[in-house]
């Protein structure tokens, strides 16, 4: 399914998912029966406003909120002058709701790859049957070079087994905010996008990611990005919780944020304990 292309604005993958999702007799009936409910998905699309705080970032707080801003206008028409289309121009006077926009939205940012070569947004069933691991050996002949996708085994496989392949090298952030789901736990544990010393999260490209090397410098350096690192890991541990208690497995977005929190925390005492360690200090959390 093509939908849209590389220069376009967000809203052009949404109202292309939307005219699918809309239309009865679309000829990817069979391929939308396997995208999840609108209740089985979440991403910053479609996560409800009110675990927004739970980010306990200003990045992906701010990130969350233009998307909605973004649909909300969409949905308003606020922004028809300056979209490439409509709503009206891709389904009519079928009703639409702001629903059924960050629906589409959270399928199409979820689901499509992009090509250098033809400069598209694609999406394929291939994709939507294969979960990520960093680590996978099977993967993807070259989309950018041929009309057909084809998954490549990098070891034996038989009925009934998982197949996987490389998203790219995420980190837990990122996943949650454009997957909406934690990748296999790794140790030493990755700190968050947000957190890293070198990654401005706005920039980020599965092409060129964040180094995975453990900080270096001189003891300066070193004793600077420890203190930054403390800042951050006690901000987060200062920040209150925007919602109450909920009992586990009652609230999947409740639960994934508070990992998420979880981890990050593990992840930044680890690399300020490793930091300490090297400067032969004490940590101070």
């Amino acid at each position: 399914m093509n939908v849209g292309g590389l220069n376009d604005s967000f809203a052009v993958p949404t109202l292309m998912v939307l005219r699918e999702v809309k239309d009865p007799n679309t000829r990817f009936a069979k391929y939308k029966e396997m995208w999840p409910a609108p209740d089985g998905l979440v991403n910053s699309c479609n996560m409800h406003e009110k675990y927004i705080k739970m980010w306990k970032s200003e990045y992906w707080e701010r990130n969350q909120r233009d998307w909605q801003y973004h649909l909300e206008s969409l949905h308003k028409g606020a922004l028809n002058p300056d979209i490439e289309y409509t709503i009206e121009e891709v389904v009519g006077n079928t009703p639409v709701s702001i629903e059924d926009l960050k629906y589409a939205c959270a399928i199409s940012s979820t689901r499509y790859v992009s090509t250098v070569r033809r400069r598209r947004l694609l999406m394929a069933p291939v994709f939507d049957l294969a979960n990520h691991d960093r680590d996978c050996m099977h993967l993807l002949s070259p989309y950018d070079k041929s009309d057909y996708l084809i998954f490549l085994a990098g070891a034996p496989l038989k009925k009934g087994d998982e197949i996987c392949y490389s998203y790219g090298a995420l980190r837990d952030d990122y996943a949650v905010a454009h997957y909406g789901f934690l990748p296999r736990l790794e140790h030493p544990p990755r700190l968050s996008l947000v957190d890293h010393p070198d990654q401005d999260p706005a920039a980020y490209s599965h092409d060129v990611p964040p180094s995975e090397e453990p900080f270096s410098g001189t003891p300066e350096e070193m004793r600077a990005e420890m203190d930054r690192l403390t800042a951050i890991y006690r901000g987060v541990k200062s920040a209150p919780d925007p919602l109450p208690p909920q009992p586990k497995g009652s609230d999947y977005v409740y639960d994934l944020m508070k990992e998420l929190e979880g981890r990050r925390l593990a992840a930044l005492e680890w690399h300020i304990r490793d930091l300490a360690s090297k400067l032969g200090t004490k940590a101070e959390l």
